[in-house]
């Protein structure tokens, strides 16, 4: 016999198991359209799952309802098991790591394959195999994969501006724009070996896009990492894409946890506090991250005529005072003292003296500043060798080698520095 349930709920319905003690009320609406406070139980159609259970499925997609924020009527819990709302792409590429919504397509990276869905059109293709779009009933309409056998695994890489998307592909050791032609491999922009050794030694990847410098900032964070520019931290490097230039312009002293730019400002969380970058405000500003201050470091490899082994017997610089040539070493390892800026009135203790008071420092020159390269350690004097000592042990001028690698150092933080351009004054080795 047919009877009622008194319930205190509008717009709803009772599902009962076997058990009769197992009841729950399932409203449709988040505002319910009835104005009884009853719900008829009779018969009804119900279909039976015996296999009901949890399924997780890492390479499909699945649409649901939607929200209707005129009628607020939301389905978003609805999933029509007799409408096609499911979508997978081929699980041989790995599990889908990131969607990301652009346009009318649906970008989708797995772990070893980027794609896009066609939302609410799909693929006809020509007699020629060209592909045309058209409108369709489907949401999810044809995936399409892009050129090249790559992907992510860490998600937390990925960031965007504009139609340019960034990402890491640790398994393949490289860093990757997708834009309207396709997939690029931007770590080959002279970085591809530093990208290939460091990317398989980071836990966590962090991408984010600075909008203040128009550059794309990825800090690769890991126990086994060498830090590149900083012996006071460990276990991290980060460092910035320049579209402009077409390269990697430079490594930072921070170790970002999150970062994004909003109105042009760009900001990164570290240790649950928000950073504002390339804000002046207040004394030292300049090359302080998360409360430190960093001096700026430029290192470069100087290689005139590279065929030729040669002294390297001076270096100048044109820029700011108080430049520093940190340290100069070349292929054949051999290191030049460290030369101090022109105002630099003192040692700091990471270096000797060539004797008694002696300090090499820059000297300014017509605008430009100059300095001698003595060469950090003694040598034996060979016979027929201009050595420019009588002795058997001594400090030659110069250091010899094809190239050398310079590391130039400014510890200002009160103001804007510049280094324009360094050179070497060079002869052949004898």
């Amino acid at each position: 016999m047919p009877h009622t349930v008194e319930v205190q709920f509008f717009n709803t319905f009772i599902l009962r198991s076997e058990s009769v003690n197992n009841i729950h009320i399932e409203e449709s609406r988040i505002k319910g359209g009835f104005n009884e406070d009853f719900v008829s139980i009779g018969p009804k159609a119900h279909l039976v799952n015996e296999n009901y259970a949890e399924n997780r499925r890492s390479n499909a997609l699945i649409y649901s309802g939607i929200y209707n924020s005129r009628t607020e009527i939301n389905r978003t819990n609805v999933f029509s098991a007799g409408e096609k709302i499911t979508r997978a792409v081929n699980p041989a590429d790995g599990a889908i790591e990131k969607l990301f919504a652009e346009d009318t397509n649906l970008n989708i990276l797995q772990q070893d394959k980027v794609s896009y869905a066609l939302i609410d059109k799909d693929a006809l293709f020509t007699a020629e195999g060209g592909r045309l779009t058209a409108s369709g009933a489907e949401v999810i309409g044809q995936i399409v994969p892009y050129l090249g056998k790559y992907g992510t695994q860490n998600a937390e890489s990925f960031s965007f501006k504009g139609n340019r998307k960034y990402f890491a592909d640790k398994n393949r050791g490289a860093v990757l724009r997708l834009s309207r032609d396709g997939l690029t491999e931007i770590s080959n922009a002279g970085m591809r070996d530093y990208f290939k050794d460091t990317l398989k030694l980071a836990d966590k990847i962090v991408g984010a896009y600075d909008d203040a410098s128009d550059t794309y900032v990825i800090s690769l964070q890991g126990t086994e990492i060498d830090v590149t520019n900083s012996s006071s931290k460990s276990g991290f490097d980060t460092l910035a894409y320049d579209e402009s230039t077409k390269g990697w312009t430079s490594f930072y002293n921070y170790r970002p946890d999150f970062g994004f730019s909003l109105n042009k400002d760009f900001f990164t969380i570290n240790s649950d506090n928000i950073w504002k970058h390339y804000s002046n405000e207040g004394s030292n500003a300049y090359n302080s991250f998360y409360g430190f201050n960093f001096p700026s470091t430029i290192t470069f490899v100087s290689n005139t005529d590279p065929s030729m082994v040669k002294n390297f017997n001076t270096i100048n610089y044109e820029g700011d005072a108080n430049w520093r040539m940190q340290s100069s070493e070349t292929d054949l390892g051999m290191k030049a003292f460290k030369i101090y800026g022109n105002n630099e009135t003192s040692q700091d203790g990471s270096s000797t003296a060539l004797s008694g008071d002696i300090l090499p420092r820059f000297v300014k020159k017509e605008n430009k500043y100059y300095a001698h390269l003595m060469n950090n350690g003694t040598i034996t004097a060979v016979k027929g060798q201009i050595t420019g000592d009588a002795g058997l042990s001594l400090n030659p001028s110069g250091i010899k080698g094809f190239f050398t690698t310079v590391k130039m150092q400014n510890s200002t933080t009160e103001n804007e520095v510049e280094l324009f351009v360094v050179s070497h004054n060079i002869v052949q080795s004898s």
